[in-house]
């Protein structure tokens, strides 16, 4: 080809690129249409009474409320958050009150307002970015620039009737992430996707190579047909994710309101850029329904197709060889080594492996052939990867290795194919403006950054070592199973190392990929360290360059044949310290995946204690003992030597022995260990049992397994009046809810004998509601007509516990009347309600129609349940709230309600209390476990849905910024990035 030739196809790609890179940045910066909510209060026609209001964030954009001078009884006229919780600093609110004759109105810490109640005249509080300011009959009393709008939870008042008169609120909610793409935008976005898939595919035809990509075509065998049932059988009986529901509830929302939203806290913004993998979920979720196993459709299909590229870059990289049947074997071990702990999930780390996989191949070709042109689709491919999650940065990596080929293609290379060749690289990695901007402004996801850098700890990388740490911890994260992969991989990293150092088993197709495979594994968990978070999780993200490197060990050894005697006694012993370290993990699965797990007792909730019991063993035989893995070193050496007497190739040496058995051994226990765990779970419901289930027409996972003690509406009334003596008296104690029927409660010694109540005929239970420090010399009994008696729980737990327990009762048969016994000892505190009748109910009867929250941990296996949402700015108010177990709450419980991580069920949480009901699995689980969750009534301080909402729309360039959320005066936290 001529010199002027190249020059005009350069050409083309200069100008093919410079218009994707204009168009993709015009499309970045185009507008978008949002939506713009506007609650009015009181609703139209009716006079203000109070609501529950949740925002979420919970600042609106505007308010304007009038507020009139009229009314001069003591109350509140209006109040934006809950009296309890409405402190000036942690949740500044807005309030108008009356007190002995002066009207004070405040918002935050700001005294607006403090004069004398009365008068024929209203004031109006105006909030928005440009600040706060106070009228009275359009006078200006007060004006704070710096005053952000109040924080709003409810709109309530102690007013009726005419004393409303002018009382009203209107508020523009925040909803900047419910947006979508105007004509506009739709068609710069459209136009550069053309632009972009015409730069590539000049760029693949005008920079080719000069040999085949594939020197044999790999055909389907035993190993893969192994990997194909092997992964689908996981679908069934992998391990639940800890995050799985967390993901799933990003995706289910963005299906309602448009918006990939963090579901959870961090008011709710927009996870743009990183939502490639969310939005394969929306999409697929959709059509099949929101349950683990539809769901997990989507990692299956991102395993295989993992899987298949491995296969092909095998052979680009090894020629014939990469295609043989103990390369494809060892090829399949180490894969299902990193897809069964790691590639189930529905965490978007999946994404970036199999985008990592698609890079690799396409590296490995352009190695390969001299096609340059490769590159530009791999730098594609690479950018589609990163959009899942920061982690996947890994997909990037492999590019590093083609800047060889890279320097001298423009080293020979005229300006204009140079210039070219920067343009279509920009083309290529514009990718991420559809991805991540499609309906989402630049302004937004610059917003959004800024707001998890605020609100989320994020770990520096020269602090990867807290990977490590997790990794090697005694809870779920430590597993032996997720330390499997990781530990091997590091291992053959180390000692490929030495390796190349010696210059010791480099050469022919399968030296060749090691090095490549080395390379981009080592530079992959360089990427990973430079993740803002540090879990275990983030691993997932090198399995493709660790999956082929590790097969390569597993082929070869991960020591050369004929390495010093020295060097392989070292190796050795350090893979078999490597392998005990591995089997020293807990064989710990939780959420819902621990139960009916061998290995101890996994009841048991001091993990670090029981790490012992907990780690594989077969009787006093442990995996983690290094005597185990010396022995088969051993073996291995034995048989060489056999082999060498009989005059064949010795085989194997004792560090391959060593990983073979590792690897291998490690994918068998875990098909073994959850093969074993439902049955050993049986007749007690698992993940396995659910997800079958799915398939045999009840897909509602524990909706159909859990059953619940719902109580009658109160207790019946007693026959006579109760016999009290010492101190104990009528009523809750003076800092106690009151409850329907009778109450009673002492503060110090004293005995209750209450009349006897009826039991409905069909009750399976009493509830009796106990209050107080409940110490150990407290007795509550509930004696039976028939001469039956059934001490209340005498070791009561707890300390100066301040709400209300219910406390359950069996009964059993025809249940005759029952009266309360309660003795109190000394200097103590304790309340008794009266008993309330209950009835077993299915959890699907109980929850069904109404709105929930099932939390991050648990949604998953609530797919059948209405969870709530946010929209326009505004929580949802649900009506039951379903909480995980299995030893999690504390970790769990929060973080939807806890403010200072702008949780986007505050305003929930300062206006209800949730009401838990007595529940358990049906059929009952086979083997000790922790307990499998909470159903909790939510019950609201006032009705929810006192106001009217309407959605309006406004326009915003990709460069307009609403107000931060971002700063310390937003919900008092201080910076944590």
């Amino acid at each position: 080809m001529s010199r002027a030739d190249r020059s005009r196809r350069g050409l083309v790609l200069l100008l093919l690129g410079a218009l994707t890179c204009l168009l993709g940045l015009a499309a970045a910066l185009a507008p978008v249409d949002a939506d713009d909510p506007v609650v009015s209060w009181p609703r139209a026609g009716q006079e203000p009474s109070s609501t529950v209001l949740a925002l979420s964030p919970y600042r609106p954009l505007e308010l304007t409320t009038t507020i009139p001078c009229a009314p001069t009884a003591d109350g509140d006229v209006l109040r934006t958050m809950p009296a309890a919780v409405d402190d000036p600093v942690t949740a500044p609110g807005l309030s108008a009150t009356v007190t002995g004759g002066t009207l004070t109105i405040r918002s935050g810490t700001e005294v607006l307002h403090s004069g004398p109640a009365g008068g024929d005249c209203t004031y109006t509080v105006t909030a928005d970015a440009g600040g706060t300011v106070l009228t009275r009959d359009g006078a200006t009393l007060a004006e704070h620039p710096d005053l952000a709008p109040p924080q709003v939870a409810e709109l309530s008042t102690t007013l009726t009737g005419p004393d409303t008169a002018g009382l009203g609120v209107q508020l523009h909610t925040d909803a900047r992430y419910e947006s979508s793409p105007t004509p506009l935008k739709v068609g710069l976005l459209v136009a550069h996707l053309l632009a972009l898939a015409a730069t590539l595919a000049v760029a693949v035809r005008r920079w080719t190579g000069t040999r085949p990509i594939l020197a044999v075509r790999p055909r389907p065998g035993i190993g893969d047909a192994v990997v194909v049932v092997v992964t689908l059988a996981w679908a069934v009986l992998g391990p639940v994710n800890i995050d799985d529901s967390w993901y799933a509830l990003m995706a289910r929302q963005g299906a309602d309101t448009g918006a990939i939203g963090n579901a959870i806290y961090q008011f709710n913004v927009t996870e743009a850029p990183f939502t490639t993998g969310q939005y394969l979920m929306q999409i697929w979720g959709s059509l099949a329904g929101w349950g683990l196993l539809p769901l997990r459709a989507v990692p299956v299909l991102l395993g295989l197709g993992t899987w298949v590229l491995l296969r092909l870059t095998m052979v680009v990289l090894a020629d014939r060889v990469g295609a043989r049947p103990a390369v494809v074997a060892a090829l399949a071990v180490a894969h299902l080594a990193w897809f069964l702990p790691y590639g189930i999930t529905l965490r978007p780390e999946p994404v970036g492996t199999v985008a990592a996989a698609g890079v690799l191949l396409l590296v490995a070709a352009a190695l390969r052939t001299g096609a340059v042109g490769l590159l530009a689709p791999a730098t594609a491919v690479a950018v589609l990867g990163v959009t899942a999650a920061p982690a996947a940065l890994v997909a990037a990596v492999p590019l590093l290795l083609a800047l060889p080929l890279v320097w001298w293609h423009l080293v020979y290379t005229g300006w204009v194919t140079r210039l070219a060749t920067v343009a279509v690289a920009f083309a290529a990695a514009s990718v991420a403006v559809p991805l991540g901007l499609a309906d989402a402004t630049l302004a937004d996801v610059r917003e959004s950054v800024a707001v998890h850098r605020w609100y989320y700890f994020q770990y520096p990388w020269w602090r990867e070592i807290v990977h490590y740490a997790n990794l090697l911890g005694p809870d779920d994260q430590g597993a032996w199973g997720r330390r499997l992969p990781v530990l091997l991989t590091v291992a053959v990293v180390v000692l490929g190392v030495v390796r190349l150092v010696t210059r010791r088993g480099a050469g022919g197709p399968l030296g060749r990929a090691f090095g490549f495979a080395l390379a981009a594994t080592a530079l992959g968990l360089v990427a990973v360290g430079l993740s803002p978070t540090k879990w275990v999780n983030h691993f997932g993200a090198v399995a493709a360059p660790a999956t082929l490197l590790l097969a390569i060990a597993l082929v070869r050894g991960p020591l050369p044949r004929r390495a010093p005697g020295r060097l392989v006694a070292i190796g050795t012993a350090a893979l078999g310290l490597v392998a005990a370290v591995i089997y020293a993990g807990p064989n710990l699965w939780r959420p819902f995946g621990d139960w009916g797990q061998p290995f101890g007792d996994h009841s048991v909730v001091d993990a670090p204690v029981h790490q012992d019991v907990l780690a594989p063993h077969l009787g006093p035989l442990y995996l983690r003992s290094p005597l185990l893995w010396l022995l088969v070193a051993v073996a291995a050496l034995w048989w060489a030597h056999r082999r060498r007497r009989a005059g064949r190739p010795s085989g194997a040496g004792p560090d391959a022995a060593v990983l073979r058995t590792a690897a291998t051994g490690g994918v068998v226990l875990m098909l073994l260990v959850f093969t074993v765990a439902p049955v050993q779970q049986a007749p007690g419901a698992s993940v396995a049992s659910m997800n079958l289930a799915s398939l045999t027409g009840e897909p509602c996972g524990l909706a159909d397994a859990v059953t619940v003690l719902v109580p009658d509406d109160g207790p019946p009334p007693p026959d006579g009046p109760a016999e009290l003596t010492g101190a104990m008296v009528d009523g809750p104690p003076p800092d106690r809810p009151a409850l329907p029927g009778p109450v009673w409660h002492a503060a110090d010694a004293g005995t209750l004998r209450t009349g006897w109540f009826d039991v409905p005929r069909g009750a399976t239970a009493l509830l009796v509601p106990v209050t107080g420090e409940l110490t150990a010399g407290a007795s509550v009994t509930v004696e039976s007509a028939d001469g039956a008696t059934a001490p209340v729980r005498p070791d009561l737990p707890g300390s100066s516990e301040s709400g209300w327990h219910d406390l359950q009762v069996e009964l059993s048969g025809d249940a005759a009347p029952v009266r309360l016994v309660v003795g109190n000892p000394p200097g103590t505190l304790i309340g008794v309600g009266a008993p309330v009748p209950a009835r077993e109910r299915p959890a699907s009867e109980v929850v069904r129609g109404d709105p929930v929250f099932a939390d991050q941990v648990s949604a998953l296996l609530w797919p059948c349940e209405d969870q709530i949402v946010v929209r326009h700015g505004i929580a949802q108010a649900p009506q039951w709230r379903l909480r995980v177990g299995d030893g999690l709450e504390g970790a769990t419980e929060d973080n939807a309600f806890f403010a200072p991580n702008g949780g986007v069920l505050t305003g929930i949480g300062r206006t209800a209390t949730f009401d838990e009901l007595p529940s358990r699995l049906d059929p009952p689980p086979g083997r000790a476990a922790f307990g499998w969750g909470h159903v909790e009534r939510v019950v609201y301080d006032h009705p929810t849905d006192g106001y009217d909402l309407t959605v309006r729309s406004e326009r915003r360039w990709g460069w307009e910024r609403l107000p931060s959320l971002a700063n310390k005066e937003y919900t008092g936290r201080d910076f944590l990035g």
